[in-house]
């Protein structure tokens, strides 16, 4: 055992850096993390899985299949909104880990709702716990932040476009 669990009131599975190991071993919230080509690939993969998904699905609930295009330009606008709402997940997700490690406190609840504590943390372990916070996950919180961004001006003018034609 290390010093810090001596010292530390918090539940372990309150840590915010057992959060972030946790989260960080889900497959669902790795990709977001890693390295920028790991980014890239990952986001490709899904945006075509969610397009072949979203097609397969217009195709087999629409009774005429004449119209290829329609069904075409409605499956990328739903392959956008997964692919935003899979991005949002892990954007929240994220955030509220980088939230935990870069407060100099961290509430916690030790059998329940009713008996929350504050526990105020040692200065090695808030340096510590901040230079995860800034290099490991603020940068791809930020890559994440402009997937996102792009994704909604994408989204948006689709359906822009759609209400016109």
């Amino acid at each position: 055992m290390n010093d810090s669990e001596y010292i530390c009131p918090v539940p372990k599975d309150q840590r915010p850096l057992n959060e972030y190991k946790k989260l960080k071993e889900s497959n669902n919230f790795l990709w977001c993390i890693q390295d920028k080509s790991t980014y890239l690939k990952s986001l490709f993969y899904m945006s075509a899985s969610s397009f072949v998904f979203s097609y397969s699905l217009l195709i087999v609930s629409s009774f005429s299949v004449t119209n290829t295009i329609y069904i075409s330009i409605y499956s990328v606008l739903s392959s956008i909104f997964i692919m935003t709402l899979l991005c949002l997940r892990s954007y929240l997700g994220w955030q509220y880990i980088y939230s935990r490690l870069m407060e100099a406190t961290v509430p916690y609840e030790e059998s329940g709702w009713y008996d929350g504590q504050v526990w105020i943390k040692p200065p090695q372990i808030l340096l510590q716990d901040r230079l995860i916070g800034t290099y490991e996950i603020y940068p791809g919180l930020s890559r994440l932040q402009l997937t996102l961004i792009f994704l909604f001006v994408l989204f948006f003018t689709g359906i822009t476009l759609v209400r016109n034609t």
